[in-house]
């Protein structure tokens, strides 16, 4: 493994606007260290807040605890709203008047079969074979009516669950909750509820200057030194994912971000690092 040394080091950060290296341009030109510093960052963090607004019923995490993507974290008060799905899914379990209109409709199509053979043998009058047809006719379209009715019913009823569903909070990732912003029983509306950050993996973010950037590749590892003297095996390799096609035109720096994996979270994020970039 071959350190790739750089003429001009940078600072690396998530935090600090590009502008602050700007300032500092003449200081950079000056260094030939090759380490560059940088800061270990979550690779996502959510401000998690309710699609619909209510009253919190129920939490189920607190700060510092994992969870998994599609956890159930906070409960909003759904009683009117489980009232409704019951009222709905009632209505659409009933068959009692589909299959009284079917049954009706059976009847009628027997009659007309039985009322056929009668006019063949003129034994009764047209106009009456013409009421037989039109009643049973009419009866299936009760009965058909009847079916749609129960379709719309059924429509209702899950219109009625996805209300619910709506009032479950779920985690869209998984993480750590750095955050919880609300206790049971306040309120929620347009503010979050919990912060959650994904530590695995977890990134790293260069500034560069612009002379840099044919330098830099897809797929290249860094070795990162976490700034924590007291944890051991504090090296880590980190790849670069991306990196920036258009530089900032005031501080002529451009963005590289890289990936470093962090399975079981054993990499603590927010900590300060340095970085040199390699070549096996």
């Amino acid at each position: 493994m071959r350190l790739l040394k750089f003429s001009l080091p940078i600072a690396a950060l998530m935090l600090i606007p590009v502008s602050a290296f700007a300032q500092d341009s003449t200081s950079l030109l000056d260094d030939t260290d090759t380490s560059m510093d940088c800061l270990v960052e979550p690779s996502d963090v959510v401000e998690l807040g309710s699609s619909v607004p209510g009253l919190v019923d129920q939490l189920f995490f607190e700060r510092n605890n994992f969870v998994k993507k599609g956890d159930v974290v906070a409960q909003l008060d759904s009683r009117v709203e489980l009232a409704t799905l019951e009222l709905a899914t009632a209505r659409a379990e009933i068959d009692t008047s589909l299959n009284l209109r079917r049954e009706n409709a059976a009847f009628g199509m027997r009659t007309q079969k039985r009322n056929q053979q009668l006019f063949n043998e003129s034994t009764i009058s047209a106009q009456d074979m013409d009421k037989v047809k039109t009643e049973t006719y009419i009866a299936q379209l009760q009965a058909r009516q009847e079916e749609d009715n129960r379709r719309i019913a059924q429509l209702e009823a899950e219109r009625a669950r996805q209300a619910l569903e709506r009032r479950t909070i779920r985690s869209p990732i998984s993480g750590v909750i750095v955050e919880q912003y609300k206790s049971v029983g306040e309120y929620i509306e347009a503010e979050p509820l919990y912060r959650i950050a994904n530590l695995d993996p977890l990134h790293v973010e260069l500034i560069l200057p612009v002379e840099q950037l044919d330098t830099i590749q897809l797929g290249m590892k860094a070795e990162i030194t976490l700034d924590i003297s007291s944890q051991e095996g504090n090296k880590h390799i980190a790849v670069v994912k991306s990196v920036d096609r258009v530089a900032d035109a005031a501080s002529g720096t451009f963005g590289v971000l890289l990936s470093m994996p962090n399975a079981g979270l054993r990499i603590p994020s927010g900590v300060r690092c340095s970085l040199n970039l390699v070549e096996e």
